[in-house]
């Protein structure tokens, strides 16, 4: 038997069941109210953080109105090593824009609440968003749990945490200046070494890439970035600076290893 971090828990169901979710007989998810469907439709629901145990249990109003049930896990080995985490990848549905299917992530790293937080509430059936975590966000064990309720019907489908890439902390280095990829509005805000160093403001109709500068003297080991309004619907899609650019050119003209 292996001690697993449980992430979500898929169901269909009709109707409204109460669920009731243990992990080794201690309560994790206690008294929620899955929203309204007419007919039997499928829900991921987020777990709370440190959802993590042997033996995962559910107990329901209604079991006639609930089938297919099936805990996400993951191994704990699977977390044996300390990452710098830069942000949330995620997949959501949100219904319809009716004030009642507003999706609100919360994302931990180790137990810890980050600071990003917020209300995504668009009429599109399905969208994808990223969530950033702090400035210098060492650890382990990541997690993001949609805080919903009984009228709301939002869900996150899928989460990818993602790390920093080496190249934004590999050892004291001056930058310059950076250029983003990008489309709508977006207002990135840097970090180095954990202290702010600048908020940069971009808007575009069509997707982009602009330049902007750095302070002078933005010289350190790491540096960062977040986009502090993803719920206005602008995505960032390619940031680099001067030197990350640099780093990616030099790995392009090395020589590739013969196959044999």
């Amino acid at each position: 038997m292996q001690l697993q971090v449980f992430q979500a828990l898929k169901v269909e169901y009709t109707e409204s069941p109460t669920l009731k979710v243990s992990v080794d007989g201690q309560t994790k998810l206690s008294g929620f109210d899955l929203a309204q469907h007419d007919t039997f439709k499928g829900r991921r629901v987020t777990l709370p953080v440190s959802t993590i145990g042997y033996l995962p249990h559910i107990e329901v109003t209604d079991s006639t109105l609930l089938q297919n049930e099936q805990f996400e896990a993951i191994p704990i080995e699977s977390f044996s090593q300390q990452q710098l985490f830069h942000y949330y990848e995620l997949g959501f549905r949100t219904g319809t824009n009716d004030g009642n299917n507003v999706l609100t992530p919360k994302i931990y790293l180790d137990n810890n609440e980050q600071n990003q937080t917020f209300n995504i509430d668009t009429n599109l059936a399905t969208h994808t968003t990223r969530i950033y975590f702090d400035a210098l966000a060492y650890g382990y064990i990541p997690h993001v749990h949609n805080v919903a309720s009984s009228s709301n019907d939002a869900e996150i489908l899928w989460a990818r945490p993602v790390a920093l890439p080496p190249r934004f902390y590999r050892g004291v280095r001056t930058h310059a200046e950076f250029q983003i990829t990008f489309k709508g509005d977006v207002t990135v805000q840097w970090y180095l070494d954990g202290t702010s160093i600048g908020t940069y403001n971009f808007s575009s109709t069509n997707t982009t890439t602009e330049k902007a500068y750095f302070p002078s003297g933005t010289i350190g080991h790491v540096l960062q970035y977040t986009h502090t309004n993803p719920a206005s619907g602008g995505k960032i899609y390619i940031v680099e600076t001067d030197v990350t650019l640099a780093d990616l050119e030099q790995q392009a003209m090395r020589p590739q290893a013969e196959e044999g």
